[in-house]
């Protein structure tokens, strides 16, 4: 439990520093807004899918316990690749 209740916390800590990157360089023009808000949208679905996917084959494989962690990875690792692509690190 300690490991989700850390994960979470830094996913909520690392998703808004990529909040404030985004919007940070669509205010000054370093990101195209329109491309910049279509890959939003289309990023937060495929992490919906692949975080739903992750929790469901922890349930389907006895292990329910571990879903919300598994779904939390998922936004976890993807939110840090963002970061990375915005920061350009």
């Amino acid at each position: 439990m300690t490991t989700l209740f850390v994960d979470t916390l830094a996913l909520s800590v690392t998703a808004n520093a990529v909040i404030a990157m985004r919007l940070t360089k669509m205010a000054f023009g370093a990101v195209d807004p329109n491309r910049e808000s279509s890959l939003m949208v289309a990023e937060k679905i495929d992490a919906a899918a692949e975080a739903s996917l992750a929790a469901a084959r922890a349930i389907v494989t006895g292990q329910p316990h571990h879903a919300a962690g598994r779904a939390v990875a998922v936004y976890k690792r993807r939110v840090e690749r963002n970061l990375r692509r915005l920061t350009g690190g």
